[in-house]
C-alpha cells in the first residue's frame, strides 16, 4: 500500500504535495487556483490494490470551495468524503476534524 497519495498521474501532476495528517494530503494543480486532496479511505483499507484506481487513495477537487488563504492553506466550508465519512476543516494550514 502506497504511503503517500499518487501525485504524476497524467493530468494530475502535482506541485507542493502537503501532508495534513497520515491520511490528508493536498498538492497544487497547475490548471486550479484551488488545491486538490487526497485521503486515505478507510473504505478500500481491505480492497486489493489492483481493483482500485488509486490504492486507498481518493481525491477530491476543491474548485466550489472558497480558497480564503494559500499560506497558510485556510479552506471553506468544510470537506467530506462520502465513501467513508472523512470529515473535516482546513484552516490555518491544519486539519481540524469535524
Amino acid at each position: 500500500m502506497p504511503d503517500i497519495p499518487p501525485s504524476d498521474w497524467p493530468g494530475l501532476e502535482m506541485a507542493g504535495l502537503t501532508r495534513l495528517t497520515d491520511d490528508v494530503y493536498y498538492g497544487w494543480l497547475d490548471h486550479e487556483t484551488n488545491p486538490m486532496f487526497w485521503h486515505r479511505c478507510a473504505a478500500l483499507a481491505d480492497v486489493p490494490e489492483e481493483r482500485t484506481v488509486h490504492g486507498p487513495w481518493v481525491a477530491a477537487g476543491t474548485s466550489a470551495h472558497t480558497l480564503v488563504s494559500r499560506e497558510p492553506l485556510h479552506l471553506e466550508p468544510s470537506l467530506l468524503w462520502n465513501c467513508c465519512g472523512t470529515h473535516g476543516f482546513v484552516r490555518g494550514g491544519e486539519w481540524i476534524p469535524a
